[in-house]
């Protein structure tokens, strides 16, 4: 009795469950980049399923009115390049091992998480939540950050930046770089053991980490908003 309940509810779950109304799928070397744009709409970014090709990518989308047109996906001499149309209500991006992501959406939050390539993301109006193994670069207008590196090192300089809304972005304890930290209205926290200074309710850090690197710089600002610099400890 209680596996056929069991069954029963699986079943039921698969049926409530939305589906796609327009998927693409391709492949992509690694090296390329895959840029997504979208003018509404959640978007959620992840490593290919298990058990497909590592160098799939698969582009699905969601919406209430099916009979929007699908979802565009040029190519272009970096990779693809995926445009949605407004009145998606969510996009899910599958990126292949190796490649780059760029997102740029003008009302919706992003999440990108597990893929192994270094993603960009812009959110006019939305919050941006990003966890990856690698190193990443993110902004928002109105919105906030949440950011988990895996990258002990990087090149040039990565920037997390809002207009209004809190960042928090989180390095391993072990990485060197250089940070810059600065509020024009909010309260910075690191415990990586910097201090910095104040005026009126803007606030700054300039510091180095660990020694520093000639490459590896972090820049995080806020117009209006708390900034928080966490370390990733490793698990005992």
């Amino acid at each position: 009795m209680k596996q056929s309940a069991l069954l029963l509810l699986c079943a039921l779950v698969a049926c409530s469950s939305p589906s796609p109304y327009a998927t693409t799928i391709g492949s992509l070397e690694p090296g390329a980049t895959m840029s997504v744009s979208a003018a509404t709409g959640q978007i959620n970014a992840y490593k290919p399923a298990f058990g497909d090709p590592s160098d799939r990518f698969t582009v699905s989308a969601y919406a209430k009115l099916t009979s929007l047109p699908a979802p565009t996906v040029r190519h272009d001499a970096n990779g693809i390049a995926v445009s949605a149309p407004a009145g998606v209500n969510s996009l899910l991006v599958r990126v292949p091992k190796g490649v780059n992501l760029v997102v740029n959406s003008a009302k919706g939050d992003v999440s990108v998480t597990d893929i192994s390539g270094n993603p960009i993301v812009h959110a006019g109006r939305g919050d941006v939540r990003i966890m990856v193994e690698g190193y990443a670069q993110a902004s928002t207008d109105v919105g906030g950050l949440n950011v988990t590196l895996g990258a002990t090192s990087w090149p040039g300089t990565l920037t997390f930046s809002t207009g209004r809304g809190d960042i928090e972005v989180y390095i391993k304890q072990i990485a060197k770089f250089r940070v810059h930290l600065h509020t024009d209205d909010g309260m910075l926290f690191t415990d990586f053991g910097l201090s910095g200074t104040s005026h009126g309710s803007a606030e700054t850090i300039d510091g180095v980490v660990n020694g520093g690197s000639n490459a590896g710089t972090i820049d995080i600002e806020a117009h209006t908003g708390n900034i928080r610099l966490l370390a990733l400890t490793p698990q005992s």
